[in-house]
């Protein structure tokens, strides 16, 4: 994940030591900053005035000659291009007295951006809390127990669930954000950016390492379990433990090879789910160590809202429901996040996952859902452009083994990424990771302007994304999930970017959202975990499937674990179609809507599903057996498609969207994005391509060569990683 470089002791110094005072003449600023909803389109607004939220990020920990020409070259295209707005680590590193904090330092790297940019205005991304120049770090003295411990006995630094920590990294953010608030610098400060320990709020090596096996987590998921289960008797018949006590449960012990997390291929049975009682430990630490992160998460928004008078925005990094594996990585309680008053922006990198030319570059999070509570997600876009100074690169990268070829593809790599917050009314950060020039074009900047008009048409008369395809991710699901890699990878990465090259318009929502009504109606569900159900989410969902008479698509085990026990009854009470567990391998051909389609993850999993319902309609056969894997049928209201495997690709999903009315866009694997004003397609490979329209609806090119009409088609001509862009307008002529 993309996190800011941690200076080291030596650097601060040499950086410390040549820093000047403050010098830049600051103007008026801004007195509030807002994110409200206008008609289901969250917006930013800097006192009253909506303002696209596009913002430059330079990564000011990497200091020196080279990297101040970066950060005034790029800035200067930035300002040239509109845009005022930055981010930056704002470090206040304690002086040498250990104690006082230094915010003088980060005045500086302030002042660095406004001499070029009079106008610039800050998101501030701040580390508060204990770091290498804290008096105790230097001296060493705090308690072995507030160290992350992992089973190894390697310390990754502080336990999120320490209470040492807690205090101290509250009681610093709060006097961060006085002392600058307070000063002529506030009034450039938008939102504050926190987070920590680690600042992706998951625990770094988790996924090599395992849990956090510290004095301080221990403790605390005690106090955890007490609120859950309140008595030892609960506790007992919840584990099926009989001699375990609230007062002495242990944190759970990894099985051999667990970690760090792979895939485990096709020979090795992978038992999919956590084994319920007995491994219920794995499943409360689980929820434990999200409840943690939401924890601190929202502490700090209220912190920040308490501090700056509500004045000023709260911004953290969470919710990376897809691309995160394993249910110990806490952030699956987006969700609380959602709900709380006082978090206005929640953020991610995009997609380490298919990032390059041809490829979806999609969110790590249900997007739509952000939107749809009001809230503002920010992409992180550090793409690996062909303008990065390799020659230069400090040693400790290795993420630049792969970068866009040249720059045409850093170009229209960035005009799909745009395409992908604009459609989702999202924003983004353009991200210089190692400063060394990743944007340092004109024609990067020239797309940009020309582009955010796009998006401030959408803040003059905001309407909110209406997809027709929902796909839907269950956080709560992800909790009971064993198997750490290859279930994530096939039911959250592929199935996001195989529906992104479906060709119809597709939205990514909780599963908790549907069943409150927020997920705007749709034609087509596609339930990518939703494992594990109660009785009451069972009916909801039926309710409101049947009231829309929509078309569900389920994934893989939709329902199996059940309310109670885990059984395949529990699937035809969800699905309407009767099935039976039969482990092996996964891998299904096509028959009937899906004659002639082949599709399914590579692996042997345990529980495997078999349709058994003669009433359902065949769809797929698995290729070891010859056993149904895929059917449809009726089911109340609605239609039921059952898919076996965990991996649909584009092929098959397209096929099912078109049967349910979508319409498709394209049908040969590019990647869309429409709200009905605009299009945009972004395509790896050159040549002639058609585009097709709803009726009634005609296609003018804002950058595209259209090389031929016909009716509901419109010829495109491609290069190689071309993205094209058109403005969509109905029967009357105006916009769609």
């Amino acid at each position: 994940m993309a996190t800011s470089v941690a200076l080291s002791v030596a650097v601060f110094l040499i950086v410390l030591g040549s820093l000047g005072t403050a010098s830049a003449e600051l103007g008026a600023g801004v007195q509030k900053v807002e994110v409200k909803s206008t008609n289901g389109v969250p917006r930013l607004l800097l006192d009253g005035k909506p303002t696209v939220p596009v913002v430059f990020f330079y990564n000011t920990d990497i200091p020196g000659p080279e990297s101040d020409r970066y950060l005034r070259e790029q800035v200067a295209l930035a300002r040239d291009a509109g845009v005022h707005l930055y981010s930056l680590p704002l470090r206040c590193p304690r002086r040498p007295d250990g104690v006082t904090p230094n915010y003088e330092y980060g005045k500086g790297l302030l002042d660095k951006f406004l001499a070029v940019d009079p106008e610039a205005l800050f998101l501030a991304r701040v580390y508060p809390g204990p770091n290498w120049s804290w008096k105790e770090v230097r001296e060493k003295t705090i308690p072995e127990t507030e160290q992350a411990r992992f089973a190894d006995g390697s310390t990754p630094g502080l336990s999120i669930a320490s209470e040492w920590f807690r205090k101290a990294t509250n009681d610093d953010l709060a006097d961060l954000v006085s002392h600058y608030e307070a000063s002529d610098y506030g009034k450039r400060i938008l939102a504050w950016h926190a987070g920590g320990p680690y600042h992706e709020m998951f625990l770094e090596d988790y996924r090599q390492k395992g849990p956090d096996y510290s004095d301080a987590n221990r403790a605390a998921f005690r106090k955890w379990l007490r609120v859950r289960y309140e008595t030892d008797t609960a506790l007992r018949a919840a584990w099926d433990a009989p001699d375990v006590t609230l007062e002495s449960a242990l944190l759970p012990v990894f099985d051999p090879g667990r970690f760090p997390m792979r895939g485990k291929g096709r020979d090795a049975l992978i038992q999919v789910f956590y084994d319920l009682p007995r491994e219920q430990n794995w499943l409360d630490f689980s929820e434990f160590t999200s409840d943690v992160t939401a924890d601190r998460i929202t502490e700090w928004a209220r912190i920040v809202k308490e501090t700056s008078g509500g004045r000023k925005l709260s911004a953290f990094f969470c919710g990376y429901t897809v691309d995160l594996p394993g249910s110990l990585a806490g952030h699956y309680r987006l969700g609380r996040l959602l709900e709380c008053p006082d978090v206005d922006l929640v953020a991610s990198p995009y997609s380490y996952m298919g990032r390059f030319a041809g490829e979806p570059g999609g969110f790590m999070c249900p997007v739509d859902s952000v939107a749809a509570h009001g809230k503002l997600w920010f992409n992180e876009d550090d793409t690996r452009t062909s303008l990065v100074d390799l020659a230069n690169l400090p040693e400790h990268f290795t993420l630049f083994d792969k970068r866009c070829a040249d720059l045409h593809e850093s170009v229209n790599v960035l005009e799909r990424n745009f395409g992908s917050i604009l459609a989702h009314r999202a924003g983004t950060w353009w991200m210089d990771l190692v400063s060394r020039g990743a944007f340092n074009h004109p024609d990067l900047w020239h797309m940009l302007r020309e582009r955010k008009e796009r998006y401030a048409d959408v803040y003059r008369d905001p309407q909110p994304y209406r997809p027709e395809v929902a796909v839907l991710l269950d956080e709560d699901s992800k909790f009971c999930v064993k198997d750490d890699w290859d279930t994530n990878y096939w039911t959250m990465y592929r199935l996001r970017d195989e529906s992104a090259k479906a060709g119809a318009s597709v939205g990514c929502y909780t599963l908790a959202d549907f069943l409150a009504n927020i997920v705007p109606a749709c034609k087509v569900y596609v339930f990518a975990n939703a494992f594990r159900l109660s009785d009451e989410q069972i009916g909801a969902i039926r309710v409101r499937l049947d009231r829309e008479q929509a078309t569900a698509v389920w994934i893989y085990a939709p329902g199996y674990l059940g309310p109670h026990s885990a059984n395949a009854e529990n699937v035809a009470r969800l699905t309407g179609i009767r099935v039976e567990v039969a482990d092996a391998a996964l891998g299904s051909t096509g028959e009937g809507l899906l004659a002639g389609e082949s599709w399914g993850a590579p692996l042997t999993v345990s529980p495997r599903l078999v349709v058994t319902d003669a009433a359902a309609q065949p769809l797929g056969r698995y290729r070891a057996g010859g056993q149904v894997s895929s059917a449809e049928r009726q089911h109340g209201s609605h239609r039921s498609l059952l898919l076996g495997d965990m991996d649909p690709t584009a092929s098959v999903l397209r096929r099912l969207f078109e049967s349910a009315g979508c319409h498709l866009w394209v049908r040969g694997g590019e990647i869309v994005q429409t709200d009905g004003a605009f299009l945009m397609v972004h395509s790896g490979e050159g040549g002639v391509k058609p585009i097709f329209l709803p009726d009634g609806v005609a296609a003018e090119p804002i950058e595209a060569e259209v090389v031929g009409r016909s009716d509901g088609e419109v010829s495109v001509r491609f290069l190689p990683g071309d993205t094209v862009w058109f403005r969509l307008r109905g029967p009357d002529g105006g916009p769609r």
